[in-house]
Order: structure tokens, then sequence, then C-alpha cells
């Protein structure tokens, strides 16, 4: 026969292994909870962070649109800056095949009582130089420009600019400007940004069109050809030739020039 004392023993012992299990299906449930938004933000925050040398503390995460849903990532995401801004991240995903941008922020961490000039100097020295420092091309105007004017590469050159001012409203590169026409006035020393430009006409119908066949290094000539309609950089028009009649077709290579196609 038991004594009262074996007895509570045995109580005692089923008591620890319940609490025991209670606790490993809590925890598995917890585990389980992470959903696919979840597992994607955690992992969005810490890449930024480690991008921008913050604290995860300071990165904000915006919420996504409702009809959007993140599917289960088997093959683990992969995170990017796509523009010049880094209010935007690519998410990516390869195993199922997907992406999806979200917008994402930075803020002061609650609880911080240095002075506002003492914060942004910790804050400065607390990211590597080259975030500190870092800059960019931009295009800006060699001189000042009037509306309506068709740009050579003489009127433009290239300026630095901290890469956070640089927006996608900025070129970053002098190729494929000239020949554009503005729209507004630029001053020397301003930036050209895409509302800025259209592409001109450079051949208007009934002028003379200097048309050029053929290449360098075979065989090449000139003719001089009556346009027979308006054409833009690289558009192809129809010129006639005044000698024999005939219609050509050509590409517009620049004002009143032309290439036989």
């Amino acid at each position: 026969m038991k004594t009262l004392w074996q007895l509570l023993e045995m109580l005692n012992l089923t008591s620890l292994r319940a609490c025991a299990g209670a606790l490993l299906l809590a925890a598995g449930v917890g585990a389980q909870a992470a959903s696919p938004l979840e597992l994607m933000q955690s992992a969005l925050v810490d890449w930024v962070a480690a991008s921008n040398g913050v604290a995860p503390g300071q990165v904000t995460v915006a919420p996504l649109d409702s009809r959007v849903a993140v599917q289960p990532c088997a093959g683990g995401f992969s995170f990017e800056y796509p523009f010049v801004s880094r209010e935007s991240v690519r998410v990516r995903c390869m195993k199922p095949n997907w992406q999806l941008f979200v917008k994402v922020g930075f803020t002061t961490p609650v609880g911080n009582t240095l002075a506002p000039n003492t914060a942004t100097a910790a804050a400065a020295a607390a990211k590597p130089a080259s975030a500190v420092a870092s800059t960019g091309q931009v295009v800006v105007a060699a001189v000042n420009l009037q509306a309506g004017q068709v740009l050579h590469p003489e009127h433009l050159k290239l300026e630095k600019l901290e890469v956070e001012k640089i927006s996608k409203a900025h070129y970053i590169d002098l190729a494929g400007l000239e020949g554009q026409e503005l729209v507004r006035a630029v001053r020397a020393g301003d930036a050209i940004r895409t509302s800025d430009l259209r592409q001109a006409t450079l051949i208007r119908r009934g002028e003379q069109v200097v048309m050029t066949i053929g290449t360098p290094q075979t065989f090449q000539i000139s003719v001089t050809a009556e346009a027979l309609q308006d054409g833009k950089m690289g558009e192809q028009i129809r010129l006639r030739n005044p000698e024999s009649g005939r219609t050509l077709t050509g590409s517009v290579t620049g004002k009143g020039q032309a290439r036989g196609v």
C-alpha cells in the first residue's frame, strides 16, 4: 500500500509533466504563428538596417496594399534598392518566383534624449563614411538655355549631387540628350529634368535634307533630297530625290540630316 508521501510525489510529477507539455505546445503554436508577411518584414528590416548602418528599431515599413498577399518563400528573400532614392525596396523570392516593392523609412528611436544637433552628429558618426558623403552625378546646363532650344553636347555637363537628393526626374547620363528640345528656359548650373525636354522636330516637310547612303568602311555618298514629312531623331521619313523623282526612306540623324535605310 502506497504511503501518503508517495501519492503526493506522483501527483507532483504528473503536474510537472502537464505543465511542460503545455509550454511546448504554446511554443509550437507561437512558432507556427509567423506568417509569410511577418517573415518577409523581419528579414527586410534587418537588411535595411545593415545597409544603412542603423539599428533595426529605426527602420519603418509601410503597410502593403490590402490586395497584396505575400506568398511563402521556400528559397529565402533577397532585397535591393531599384531606384536612386532609398524609399523603396524590391523584395524577390526565387522559389516560387515572385517580387514586390515595399516602402521603407527611418525614425528616431523612442526615448532618445540627445539634443537635436548632438543627435545629428551621433547619427552621422554611426553611419559609414561612404553613406555620409555618398554623391552621384546629374546632368546640368553648362550655359543659359532658352525654351525651344535644341540641345548640343556643349550645352550640357555633369555635376556632383548628394545621392539622397537625386530622383528619377534627373538625368545621370549625357547619352541620348543631344537633339532634344527644351520646353522651358534653364539657367547655367541648374539640373536638367525629364519634364524639361521633348523630342525636337529636326526635319520639316519641304526642307532640303542631306541624306547619306552607305558606310565609310565600304562606299559612302551624300545626296540632297526634299523631306516629304516632318521627322524627329531616329524616326524614318520619306524623302524625294529631285533629280530622279524617286522616293527614298531615311532615318533622321540630326538637324537637316538623314541616313538611308
